[in-house]
């Protein structure tokens, strides 16, 4: 089933919320040379996010990634399907906030996979504004 799959969402959704929170915290719009390394992957703490890899460690979680319910379910909590052939893994967008990360993992709990694929009450996906 995909009981553990959902577990290790939640976990991602909510460690990466707790990751984008410090970094806020830290990062309260410090310029100078932290702002010129904005746009480079290692700048922690810069207080501006990155999207971040869903990387399934196990051969369940690998499995559930290609399974057209789970796919639909990330879909729907606003994760972002690899783009290019330079990436493997869905992503956790870098504008989603750590509150709406939160009712995501929350979301999963109360309603898990839905058999019918039909949203049942879960969160809009945010839009996006296109930079």
């Amino acid at each position: 089933g995909l009981a553990g799959p959902l577990r290790w969402l939640q976990s991602c959704l909510r460690r990466t919320a707790g990751d984008r929170e410090e970094d806020g915290e830290r990062g309260g719009g410090a310029a100078g040379v932290r702002g010129l390394l904005r746009g480079s992957p290692g700048s922690r703490g810069s207080g501006t996010s990155h999207p971040v890899p869903l990387v399934p460690l196990s051969e369940e979680n690998e499995d559930a990634m290609e399974n057209r319910r789970f796919q639909a379910l990330l879909r729907r909590l606003g994760l972002r399907p690899p783009d290019s052939e330079q990436e493997t893994f869905w992503r956790i967008p870098a504008a989603l906030s750590p509150r709406q990360l939160r009712r995501a993992a929350a979301s999963i709990t109360h309603h898990g996979p839905d058999p019918s694929g039909s949203p049942q009450g879960l969160p809009e996906p945010p839009q996006y504004p296109q930079d």
